[in-house]
């Protein structure tokens, strides 16, 4: 009777190492195939390029410009959206610079101003 019950016991230890390594392959297998889903998608959204602005944005910057009572004094296009403009704040008697970014639909996406020197 010992002897059948110590066969049992070592026959339960046995399946149940056999349990673990196999949940163990289960386990790596899944978390390299997540490791690979999310790598791909990684790679997806390098993928996706930003739009930038072009010239003909030049109208929507100066709709934002006129809509806060400002005044352009200059204006260029820089580039890859962006945009340089000189412009006077007729309320404080201020002249200032501003990099205005645009998106590909002439969406102003940043303004970055500094005081004129």
């Amino acid at each position: 009777m010992k002897q059948l019950l110590s066969s049992i016991t070592i026959l339960f230890f046995v399946l149940i190492a056999f349990g673990s390594d196999e949940s163990k392959k289960t386990n790596s297998t899944n978390s390299s195939t997540s490791t690979g889903n999310s790598s791909s998608g990684t790679n997806q959204s390098q993928r996706i390029t930003p739009c930038y602005g072009t010239e003909n944005c030049i109208s929507a910057v100066r709709l934002n410009f006129r809509n806060t009572g400002k005044q352009i004094l200059g204006e260029q296009y820089l580039g890859r959206g962006k945009f340089g403009i000189s412009f006077l704040d007729p309320n404080r008697g201020e002249a200032y610079n501003a990099d205005v970014s645009t998106d590909c639909n002439c969406i102003v996406t940043n303004v970055y101003v500094s005081v004129m020197r």
